[in-house]
């Protein structure tokens, strides 16, 4: 495999970075395929069999952490995570799972291309084939012989069957979708709504404690608002007089009928 013209397959939900990275790769000679979301990894994985993976953590469907637990269970492909998660637990995480690497939003493209440069020469080394040993006679004497060839090994095949989904939208989908269809980017929402573009996204994915709880609300009130989605919070029911004077009267009427009958 030449480093410089392997296929880079880029996993990342939004399609501005994913176009983004794409660009930033193919001027420095790599192949790219871009996919949405991680059931469309998986399901384009032994067809597209590529030589690196570049990977976001937070996506529909499927956290990176899983497709990358996926992914290694059937194919030895380098696997780097790209993502804005960047606390010490996460990146743990992501390295338990799998991955080769782990580089944080935002990233420079030189440390980038780096580090892929790294994982690939990685890559060649495991899979390039160690020299057979040679029939002969060892120091004590005894006759060496050639190591028995080992059984085929059997791959998992990872499942592309995907997961239920409710029709209803709820209000991180909801969000995302009136984004996209306006065509602007977390990047352009960010300078308009004055909060961070990775928050953005936790807010489309609903994973609110990815946003600090102290900013959560404003958060969410200036996204929606700058999207025009309403807000709908469930009110208490008041009751109306009618329902409240209705048991009253009907009180009332049977003292009337108590009283009239024993007088």
């Amino acid at each position: 495999m030449n480093i410089m013209s392997a296929t880079i397959m880029v996993v990342d939900d939004d399609p501005a970075i994913s176009t983004l990275i794409s660009h930033q790769l193919r001027s420095l000679g790599y192949r790219t395929v871009c996919l949405r979301d991680g059931l469309q990894a998986l399901q384009q994985l032994a067809i597209i069999q590529p030589d690196l993976v570049l990977l976001d953590v937070m996506m529909p469907h499927m956290s990176g952490w899983d497709i990358c637990r996926q992914i290694r269970a059937c194919s030895e492909a380098p696997i780097i995570l790209l993502t804005a998660k960047d606390a010490d637990a996460d990146v743990i995480n992501g390295l338990n799972a799998g991955a080769d690497d782990y580089v944080t939003k935002p990233y420079r493209i030189a440390q980038l291309h780096a580090r892929i440069e790294a994982a690939l020469r990685r890559s060649v080394q495991r899979t390039r084939p160690r020299p057979a040993a040679r029939v002969g006679s060892a120091s004590d004497g005894s006759r060496l012989s050639p190591p028995a060839p080992s059984a085929p090994q059997t791959l998992e095949t990872a499942p592309t069957k995907p997961p239920v989904t409710t029709p209803r939208l709820r209000l991180g989908a909801t969000l995302r979708e009136e984004r996209l269809r306006r065509g602007v980017s977390l990047y352009q929402a960010e300078q308009v709504c004055r909060v961070r573009w990775d928050y953005l996204q936790a807010i489309e994915q609903e994973q609110w404690e990815y946003v600090p709880q102290a900013r959560r609300q404003a958060a969410i009130r200036a996204y929606a608002a700058y999207l025009g989605v309403p807000l709908r919070y469930p009110q208490p029911r008041r009751a109306s007089l009618a329902s409240v004077a209705a048991p009253l009267v009907a009180v009332a009427l049977m003292l009337v009928v108590v009283v009239v009958y024993f007088l």
